[in-house]
């Protein structure tokens, strides 16, 4: 229902299908919801329901503008063919010559009898004559311009036709691939790049309240030994007692000569 509200607000097609293919009743239930029905009915766009097969029936069918049995019958009913097009304009050609043929055996007609009427009809001949040249210059006219107007419309038509092909498409989702695969890296660089920023500054940090930070500085930790007991004070060890002292760069096993708790 909000994508065919977005349909009409935006107004960039002339009609919308709403269908999907054959399938099951609760594959097809959402066609029968009430706010798709009146997402349908409130539309400014024509619409054309086209649901699973010709024997499937949903309330979105009773309220579009018309009705397919398939959505694939509802892209030939929306597409114009070309050659029938052609053979329209053909038809009305024939259908125009033909008109101006009998309008033209008719001038001729009359003027023929005018003829037999009148014994010296030198004056009206020749006004009949011209009016006979101008109804046919007039008709050759109309003609063109009929001919050279549906010309333009089977142009514009196929036009039409050929920016919705398969092949102009696809290089419209390409373009648009490539658009959003080069954002997509520049954002990803940006990040990786302050991801990397960010790492540095609290490497930093972590290396400033590092033990062997502070051990490079020429301070010790003791442990006694064997229990590995970190020492705090003198008091925690006594004369004779085995202290391993880690320093920045290696260890020291050294024995208690004496204490002095400070």
């Amino acid at each position: 229902a909000s994508m065919i509200e977005l349909a009409g607000r935006r107004g960039e097609c002339e009609v919308l299908i709403v269908g999907r293919g054959g399938g099951s009743l609760e594959d097809l239930w959402a066609f029968n919801e009430e706010v798709v029905a009146r997402a349908i009915h409130a539309s400014p766009l024509p619409i054309v329901s086209a649901v699973g097969h010709e024997i499937d029936f949903t309330i979105a069918d009773f309220v579009a503008d018309h009705r397919a049995p398939t959505p694939s019958a509802a892209a030939e009913l929306l597409s114009p063919d070309c050659q029938e097009i052609l053979q329209q304009v053909t038809r009305l050609e024939t259908r125009l010559r033909r008109s101006i043929q009998r309008d033209l055996a008719r001038a001729r007609e009359r003027l023929r009898w005018l003829l037999g009427r009148l014994k010296h009809p030198s004056r009206q001949l020749h006004e009949t004559a011209q009016r006979l040249d101008e109804l046919e210059r007039r008709l050759n006219v109309a003609c063109g311009h009929l001919l050279r107007h549906k010309r333009a419309d089977l142009e514009s038509i196929m036009a039409r036709l050929q920016r919705c092909t398969p092949a102009h498409r696809i290089r419209e989702v390409l373009t648009k691939c490539a658009a959003v695969r080069h954002s997509l890296c520049s954002a990803m660089h940006h990040r990786l790049k302050s991801s990397r920023q960010q790492l540095s500054i609290q490497s930093g940090r972590l290396e400033a309240v590092s033990p062997l930070a502070v051990l490079g500085r020429g301070y010790a930790i003791v442990r006694k030994l064997p229990e590995g007991t970190i020492v705090r004070s003198g008091a925690m060890v006594k004369r004779g007692d085995q202290v391993e002292a880690r320093l920045g760069r290696g260890h020291i096993r050294c024995r208690v000569e004496d204490t002095v708790d400070e």
